[in-house]
């Protein structure tokens, strides 16, 4: 082989090897970029981000992975809407849960509409606070709701901290009707009873 033909053999392969090199570093540039683009630096990649709050309540409610119920506390539940049980039972149930939450979290029962204080029972509301108090996929919850027997979402209205007016529409499906069930009452005048005296 000459000499000249040798030193074009060594050129085409220095070639190749400088177009290898500028490939790999221009891959490696690439993969460092869409890392940054994302908000994932290289030193960070093994951190896991937090979900956002927001997202939390409808992933959670459809089923999302959670620390089982307490044992004693999933019996209570699986009682709820058990048709042995007068349905007056059914809201001393959920008044017991209600309770339960104003003690493990020491502020009170949880405020809000239905949607609201099922979410604080079902351990989606704060996603700081670990574990729940009610299964999330329990029968008695429709559309993030805690529903009646009948179907119908429960009413709550508090009286205080540490009292909750709680209501059911009743077999007629109907809420603030004469077959409402109703579990303490409000004051007369507050919530949804009337006054004694018709408002006057």
């Amino acid at each position: 082989m000459t000499l000249s033909k040798r030193s074009g053999l060594y050129l085409l392969l220095l070639l190749v090897l400088a177009l290898l090199l500028a490939w790999m570093l221009s891959s490696r540039s690439r993969v460092e970029t869409q890392a940054e683009t994302n908000g994932v630096k290289k030193k960070e990649v093994g951190i896991q981000q937090p979900i956002p709050s927001a997202t939390l309540p409808s992933q959670a409610i459809r089923g999302s992975a959670a620390a089982p119920v307490d044992i004693e506390h999933q019996k209570m539940a699986d009682e709820l809407h058990n048709q042995e049980n007068p349905p007056e039972r059914d809201l001393e149930i959920v008044q017991q849960f209600l309770t339960l939450y104003g003690k493990a979290f020491k502020e009170g029962m949880p405020i809000g509409g239905n949607g609201d204080i099922t979410a604080a029972l079902i351990g989606v509301a704060d996603a700081t606070r670990p574990g729940q108090l009610f299964p999330r996929n329990h029968r008695a919850i429709r559309d993030g709701q805690l529903i009646d027997r009948w179907g119908t979402p429960f009413w709550f209205h508090p009286n205080s901290s540490s009292q909750m007016e709680i209501r059911s529409a009743g077999p007629d499906k109907q809420m603030f009707t004469q077959d409402d069930l109703i579990l303490n009452p409000s004051p007369a005048g507050f919530g949804a009873t009337a006054p004694a005296n018709g408002g006057d």
